[in-house]
This record gives structure tokens, C-alpha cells and sequence, in this order.
């Protein structure tokens, strides 16, 4: 048998059926997978694997434009990965025959599971877990073929950067589970019942001081499109980081001064109005529009995505900071610190709690429960007048100008 060589579709492509036989090329890439050829020219993709003594062949699929090599490699990777796990190797080929005509893998099963939860004011948040994290590591993958071992993979990679997503998707995936279980006869039981996950995190009461907020203000006008202008955002508006970094310019009526957050896009699934001061009107009317794109912060050289490494820049940010308050190292903060920031500042302000919440799209406290169903007033006044204060609070602090009652400004009206 020849060395294993790096498959490529040219080499696929001009492979010669034998006279007799069949003949059969090892793949350099996937160890296992191999491609055969016979008589007939057909080219067939297999995986050899030693099973207790044994070596066993199964079969993958015939190579064509419906199963090429990045598939059959994708296809041997998972049946190797579930052999290594003790699963019966019989069992494994009937499950690669399923995952062949796409049926029973969780990315076959995703549209049914979406629209049993259109409802949910929450379904944005839904689809961005599943289409970021689950359907990308495990969408090819048979939903009843899935263990606890491969849950508690998925989560610890997530965990190892993202502890709090890493614990949004396993209780996503969770909920994708206890849906599919009466749909899937060979399923014993939930996998992600008993998966690890990271434990539940501290409540966070973080928020800027007034010296870190001038810092971080600074340095956001040192700072390029979009982290610059972005932050500047977050600090005039109170808005989530999605909602911002994510922002698109239909959204936006500067002639109005209003900003509308779709319900998709809205983490509570809820339309949401945003008054714009002035101070945050002129940040956006100094963003170029990019040609071919909606959003006011496109990710660089593809318009349709926003900007991407925000946690690299977060980093950058705290550096500055510190380095301003000469300072070693200090109280570790987030970008949904800025926003609990604001919340604090409109309450030192004097701005009523049920306007905060407004800004803030709280649909929870003045809002939850049965005072929700009686409370339609909206707001809007309230939440431009107290924007326009946070945003002359904001500029106070930033030049530094000391007031002499405490910090506190009543609000008139």
C-alpha cells in the first residue's frame, strides 16, 4: 500500500478506474480515510478503524457534487470521534446514512425547534446561540448520538474565553433537548442533564468611577472606528453591547434624534425607542456609511458582518486606563459595566427608576408581571430629558468640572 497523500479534488477528479480490482488511497490529513476506486470509476470515500481486534470499513458516501472532500472529511472525523467513545460501530453507519440524507441531525431538526419558540420574546438571543456556537460544532452531528462527554466539550472550550455564554448555550441546548426527546426514540435521556458547566457566576455590581469614566472617554477619542466611536455609544446611551456594535443605519433618524432597536434585535424581544442627545448625534454624524452596507460598524472587508475582536480592544482600553490613573492593575470591568454605569448615573441624577428602566429596556419591575399589562405609558419625553442630562453629566465629568452639591443634579420638570 502507497503512503498516505494530502487528498485534494484534482487528485479526486483524475483518478483512472483499474482493469481489475479496486485500488485505494490513504488520505494524509484525516488519518483512517480512505478513498477507493473500481472498475467502474466510481470514487467511494471509507474510514478504516480497528475495533476490538477488528479492523472494520464503513462506508461514507460516493464523491460528488452532493459529498465532497470536505465533507467526507467532516463525515470521518465525527465517525472516528464516536467509535474512540465505544459506540457500535454498526450503529455509526446507519447514523452516517442518516447524516448523508440529512435527516435526525440537530441542523435538520433546528427549523422545526425555531418555530415551536417564535413566540419567545427572546428568540434573537435563541437563534444567535445556536447559530454561533451549536450549529457549527455540532449541527452535523445525529441528536441522538450525542453524550454528555460531547456537551461537556462543547461548554468547557466555550468556557475556557466565555464562561457566562458558555453556560447561555448548554442551557440552550438543554431546551433543545427536552423539545426533541419525545422525537427521538433512541435517546435515553437528556445529554446535557448531566454535562459539566461552569458554575453560576457572581452577581456583578461593577461601576466606572468618575476618574475611569473620563479615562475611558479619553481614550475612546483616541481610539479608530469603531472601538472609538462605539464606546463614546454605550457611555451616551446605556444601550447592550449587541445593540450597539450592531446597530444599522435605517435605524437611525438623526433629523429626529431617535434611535429604533428592532424587537429582533432587541435582547427582550421588544421594539425599543432610544432618544438621542446631542452629544450622541454628533458621534454618529461623524461615522462615514460604508458602501454596500447597513451597519454603522461594519467588520473590515465584509459589510454584511459587524465589527469583530472586541475583547482585544476591551483589553486595550483597560491598559490605557490604568496607565491614566497610574494605577498597576485595577478592579477588573466589562463593557456591561458601562451600561450599570449609566443606570447608576441616572440615579444619582435624580431620574425616576421607572425611566431608567425605560432607557435601559428593562421589561421587568415597573414593567413585569401584572403592572406591565396596565402600564402602557411610554415614556419618551421622560427618556430624552434624562438622556440629555446624562449627557451633560458625561461632559462634566470628562472636563473635570468639580460641582460643589455632592455630585448631584436634581432634574427640573
Amino acid at each position: 500500500m502507497a503512503d498516505a497523500v494530502i487528498l485534494t479534488d484534482a487528485k479526486l477528479q483524475g483518478l483512472k478506474a483499474p482493469a481489475t480490482g479496486r485500488i485505494e488511497i490513504s488520505d494524509a490529513k484525516v488519518p483512517g480515510l480512505r478513498v477507493r476506486v473500481g472498475t467502474s470509476g466510481a470514487v467511494t470515500f471509507i474510514v478504516r478503524k480497528r475495533v476490538g481486534g477488528q479492523v472494520r470499513n464503513i462506508t461514507l458516501g460516493r464523491y460528488g457534487p452532493r459529498f465532497g472532500l470536505a465533507d467526507a472529511r467532516k463525515a470521518a472525523r465525527t465517525t472516528l470521534s464516536d467509535i474512540e467513545a465505544g459506540k457500535d460501530p454498526a450503529a455509526v453507519v446507519r447514523a452516517q446514512k442518516r447524516i448523508g440524507s440529512g435527516k435526525g441531525t440537530i441542523r435538520a431538526l433546528w427549523p422545526a425547534y425555531k418555530a415551536s419558540k417564535a413566540d419567545l420574546r427572546s428568540i434573537g438571543e435563541v437563534e444567535r446561540i445556536f447559530d454561533r456556537y451549536i450549529l457549527p460544532a455540532m449541527g452535523d452531528r445525529m441528536a441522538d448520538a450525542v453524550t454528555r462527554a460531547d456537551v461537556s466539550e462543547m461548554i468547557d472550550d466555550i468556557a475556557a474565553t466565555a464562561p457566562v455564554m458558555a453556560r447561555a448555550v448548554h442551557a440552550q441546548l438543554s431546551a433543545f433537548y427536552s423539545w426533541a426527546m419525545p422525537r427521538l426514540d433512541r435517546l435515553p435521556s437528556n445529554p446535557c442533564r448531566d454535562a459539566g458547566r461552569p458554575a453560576k457566576p457572581k452577581a456583578r455590581d461593577r461601576v466606572l468611577s468618575d476618574a475611569e469614566l473620563r479615562a475611558l472617554w479619553q481614550e475612546a477619542e483616541r481610539q479608530p472606528l469603531p472601538w472609538g466611536p462605539a464606546v463614546k455609544l454605550l457611555i451616551l446611551t446605556g444601550q447592550r453591547r449587541s445593540e450597539v456594535f450592531e446597530a444599522e443605519w435605517p435605524e437611525i433618524d438623526l433629523k429626529a434624534a431617535l434611535w429604533t432597536i428592532p424587537a429582533e434585535r432587541a435582547k427582550n424581544g421588544v421594539a425599543h425607542l432610544v432618544p438621542l442627545s446631542g452629544d450622541a448625534l454628533a458621534v454618529l454624524a461623524a461615522i462615514p456609511a460604508t458602501e454596500g452596507s447597513a451597519r454603522v460598524f461594519p467588520a473590515a472587508g465584509n459589510g454584511e458582518n459587524s465589527a469583530s475582536g472586541i475583547s482585544k480592544v476591551v483589553d486595550r482600553y483597560r491598559r490605557a486606563i490604568d496607565k491614566a490613573l497610574e494605577r498597576d492593575q485595577g478592579d477588573r470591568w466589562t463593557l456591561h459595566d458601562i451600561r450599570r454605569t449609566v443606570a447608576t448615573g441616572l440615579q444619582r441624577l435624580g431620574v425616576r427608576i421607572e425611566v431608567t428602566e425605560a432607557i435601559l429596556n428593562h421589561v421587568s419591575g415597573s414593567k413585569g408581571g401584572i403592572a406591565g399589562v396596565y402600564q402602557r405609558h411610554d415614556w419618551q419625553d421622560e427618556k430624552r430629558t434624562a438622556l440629555d442630562a446624562w449627557a451633560r453629566e458625561v461632559d462634566r465629568i470628562v472636563k473635570d468640572k468639580r460641582d460643589r452639591r455632592g455630585n448631584v443634579r436634581q432634574l427640573r420638570g
